[in-house]
């Protein structure tokens, strides 16, 4: 059984930080987009804004706490953080606390956009699921590409105007039917902006919805969903079985705080009832770490291995499932996201490997010594 390890520095930890309680957007492969109200066991999560008060203590913790050489906060979970009229502040308290700040976006919105670059975070993540909207609206329900399109550009323009120093990152979810023309669209536009692209496998969240799928007690709508992934949760579930002894990261090197302040188990669940202690600020880190890997869903998530192949521990293995997936489907590129090529053209029997666009962002100096270590940002699908 693991424990966490009181006497071992992090190189580096991550804490997911949520500062707005709900989506513009009802992905279905999101838990705020098939989440339903009667699936909650204790009631409905917080919604709205966390308090900058509350963020500034947050911060405070984390610095007292001092677990790591690195720290990153994550202003996002489930929510989309443009959404936070205060959202550029955020980025601000973090930067001058000396941490690695990132966002994420669905990018169907604006506002606050300027404020966000202005304020420099280190890293701007897009989500994406097509080029154009017959596929993009499949699997980022109430979303118009075009206005992601659109804001992609302004990004770019407000990036340039402010000489911000953020990467973009666009994270391109790959599934059955995407990996086309609008993949290469997408990659098209992405080097002309000077955004890197990242394709990734989608794969269905939150975890409560994972388990009910691969013990067969999936919604008729979880069903439909699930048919469109590359990689199935039950074929990706049997390959990371084997590997299942292992550690979790996301118990090991992540902390999801909540709106209220409240820690959530992991970024992987959903549900209220996972919420493991009352107040970040006020509990010791280890005290914490003990309250994760103490609690039962832990065990339950990880003797499914649940905790292996979303956090990509089982790459080749996803590679394989979603290779196959994708063949059957007549997908006019290979795609695999733990090997090189990573991407290539299908060409009757021969393939063409394609370079994807990289623009990595500028090297940043972290908060402990005069180390420059690029920046790691894990993002959610």
């Amino acid at each position: 059984m693991h424990k966490p390890e009181s006497h071992k520095r992090n190189k580096v930890f991550i804490y997911w930080v949520e500062i707005v309680g709900t989506c513009n957007l009802r992905c279905p492969t999101c838990a705020t987009g098939n989440f339903l109200d009667t699936e909650f066991n204790s009631g409905p999560n917080p919604t709205g804004f966390m308090k900058l008060s509350l963020f500034k203590q947050i911060l405070e913790k984390i610095k007292s706490d001092d677990v790591s050489d690195r720290t990153e906060v994550h202003l996002h979970t489930w929510g989309e953080p443009l959404l936070n009229p205060k959202v550029a502040e955020f980025i601000t308290l973090t930067k001058e606390a000396g941490y690695v700040c990132g966002v994420s976006s669905n990018l169907n919105l604006d506002k606050n956009l300027k404020e966000v670059i202005k304020a420099d975070p280190q890293m701007f993540r897009v989500s994406v699921s097509g080029y154009y909207q017959e596929n993009y609206s499949k699997t980022h329900k109430r979303g118009d590409i075009k206005v992601v399109k659109a804001n992609m550009y302004r990004l770019r323009h407000l990036i340039d105007q402010y000489k911000s120093k953020t990467e973009v990152q666009v994270l391109y979810h790959v599934y059955k039917h995407n990996a086309g023309d609008d993949l290469l669209m997408m990659m098209k536009l992405c080097d002309e902006l000077k955004f890197t692209l990242d394709p990734v496998w989608a794969f269905y969240t939150p975890l409560e919805k994972s388990l009910a799928y691969i013990n067969g007690k999936a919604t008729d709508a979880d069903l439909e969903t699930i048919s469109m992934l590359a990689v199935d949760p039950f074929k990706a579930t049997q390959a990371a079985l084997p590997f299942k002894d292992q550690d979790c990261d996301l118990r090991k090197t992540h902390m999801t705080i909540n709106i209220d302040g409240s820690v959530q188990l992991c970024n992987y669940t959903y549900d209220n009832a996972y919420v493991v202690a009352p107040s970040f600020v006020d509990i010791p880190h280890m005290d914490l770490q003990h309250m994760r890997y103490s609690n039962d869903m832990c065990s339950i998530c990880m003797e499914n291995a649940q905790h292996v192949y979303p956090t990509y521990l089982v790459g080749e293995g996803m590679d394989k499932i979603g290779e196959a997936a994708l063949f059957e489907n007549n997908a006019k590129f290979v795609f695999k996201q733990h090997s090189e090529p990573r991407l290539a053209l299908r060409k009757g029997n021969m393939i063409e490997a394609i370079e994807l666009p990289r623009y990595p962002g500028p090297k940043v100096k972290q908060n402990r010594g005069l180390r420059k270590i690029k920046n790691l940002f894990l993002g959610k699908t």
